[in-house]
């Protein structure tokens, strides 16, 4: 368990790398590793500990705000890298769509029904996304539309708790696309982006080593495709870290690939501890025991 916690955490590492980099080349401000480390390990541990992972992003704006670098270019930061996130994440995921297509679309059990719809639902989330940055004018045609449907609107205000949902959506996508533009127009996302790749690869990598130790019957790009098909699903698990969920959904789909519901098990958990449970411990310590450099301790 350690090993595979001291995998995820190079994850991390490389995070914090690119972060530090971010901010020395498109912005020539000094940001050092520890703190950055610090920022992204922390985003992680708030992100496992609030509902829909939301927790996380408020954390890391609250922190760069705290060393001192200007507001708008933390918002870039964590919007550009958001993006990347989900991009990355759903190419991917295509990898264990195509690869298990028959197991997921065939099925009987209702549960896989279920999952391929909260995959879709995820998917069509960020195709909206990516629309919007390309052509929000697209959106804003067809969020009139919506916003004309009595019950579609009623519905959204329910679940955003907004009035003018369409017109807020707007602006956060018009901000989203300068904030992208900038790192984009300063060549850095061409250099991070591979670095995004290779950090998530080290964390299905921490997937595949737990299954490897226990049973070993499946190969690194199937786990990876798998992991982050699942990540896009799990994100509508209403608790912590999507603690408990998690742990079903996985058991669920990987018992079936390697066809023993005790190994699948104790992968999973070997993996959970080492990914969520463990390294939370050790970011509230961390929480603790961090200080902010002097000259913005103030």
């Amino acid at each position: 368990m350690f090993l595979l916690c001291g995998t995820f955490v190079f994850s991390i590492v490389i995070d914090s790398l690119r972060m530090k980099w971010l901010y020395s080349f498109v912005w020539k401000e000094k940001f050092p590793l520890y703190d950055a480390f610090f920022n992204n390990y922390m985003s992680f541990v708030f992100s496992m500990l609030t509902p829909f992972y939301f927790g996380g992003q408020f954390f890391q704006t609250y922190h760069l705000s705290r060393m001192g670098f200007r507001s708008e270019h933390n918002v870039n930061v964590i919007l550009s890298r958001f993006v990347e996130y989900l991009i990355s994440v759903t190419v991917l995921s295509i990898l264990g769509l195509v690869r298990y297509r028959n197991l997921l679309f065939s099925n009987a059990l209702l549960t896989s029904k279920l999952i391929l719809l909260a995959y879709l639902i995820s998917v069509s989330f960020i195709a909206v996304l990516m629309v919007s940055l390309i052509n929000p004018t697209l959106i804003a045609r067809l969020f009139n539309v919506f916003k004309r449907i009595g019950w579609i609107d009623r519905l959204i205000k329910k679940i955003t708790k907004i009035e003018d949902w369409d017109t807020r959506f707007l602006e956060w996508t018009e901000k989203l696309k300068e904030s992208v533009q900038v790192l984009w127009k300063s060549g850095f996302m061409f250099f991070d982006f591979p670095l995004t790749f290779i950090s998530l690869l080290v964390q299905s990598f921490v997937l595949y080593l737990a299954i490897w130790l226990t049973s070993g019957k499946i190969g690194f790009l199937d786990v990876t495709g798998l992991f982050y098909f699942l990540s896009l699903v799990v994100f509508y698990i209403p608790t912590p870290g999507a603690s408990g969920g998690v742990e079903a959904v996985y058991q669920i789909v990987f018992s079936k690939i390697l066809n023993s519901s005790e190994k699948t098990l104790a992968s999973i958990l070997i993996w959970r501890i080492s990914t969520y449970y463990l390294p939370i411990f050790i970011g509230i310590a961390f929480l603790l025991i961090y200080r902010y450099p002097k000259e913005v301790a103030k």
